[in-house]
């Protein structure tokens, strides 16, 4: 039997990725089965599990997915010679958010998660894992704010950070629940108070 190359079963894990969100976007995490993904990958039982274990484990790999497009753009700041403002920065964190395939139930699942994660020992630690990378970013990014002038140096970093951090959820609940919201306009009414953090 040949062997399988890297390029293909990576093309095999995206199928499986692909077919979960879009059973999960579509009746949501507690009612998409694992049958269901089987099916909706055309894939075998066994084929899907040699990827991934669980539902857990499949929306761990979305996360990540979308924490990584986002912490992206979080190094290119960081490596960057000349700081944006930190308006600019979250507003990519929005948009990131924003263009998600079927957004609204993006955000729908998104809400989902939180609540089975609380009661979920796997999938906690999973998103726990993954919000803690998004705040160390955060945390990265404030200090490089602060040793530029452009955030107050007297702030402590992880209180900025964890305010930060809830930035994106905050987007996707209101997402879910409300009309009108997108990445322009939240990013509109975020503005007026970052000046706050500013140094003075």
């Amino acid at each position: 039997m040949p062997r399988l190359t890297q390029g293909y079963r990576d093309a095999r894990r995206r199928q499986v990725v692909d077919a979960a969100r879009r059973c999960f976007t579509r009746s949501g995490f507690h009612a998409t089965s694992m049958q269901d993904i089987f099916t909706e990958s055309g894939l075998s039982s066994g084929a899907v599990y040699g990827y991934f274990a669980s539902k857990e484990a499949l929306v761990g790999a979305i996360v990540e997915e979308v924490l990584d497009e986002i912490t992206v753009g979080f190094d290119d700041v960081l490596n960057s010679d000349d700081l944006p403002p930190l308006a600019e920065v979250l507003e990519h964190m929005f948009s990131v958010l924003d263009k998600q395939e079927n957004r609204r139930e993006f955000a729908v699942l998104a809400v989902q998660v939180w609540a089975e994660a609380v009661r979920s020992p796997v999938l906690g630690a999973l998103l726990s894992q993954s919000y803690r990378t998004v705040r160390e970013k955060f945390s990265r990014l404030v200090r490089r704010y602060q040793r530029e002038g452009m955030l107050d140096s007297a702030v402590k970093v992880g209180d900025v950070a964890r305010v930060l951090t809830t930035l994106g959820p905050a987007f996707l609940f209101q997402q879910a629940l409300l009309d009108g919201v997108g990445a322009t306009a939240f990013s509109k009414g975020l503005g007026p108070l970052l000046p706050a953090l500013e140094a003075t």
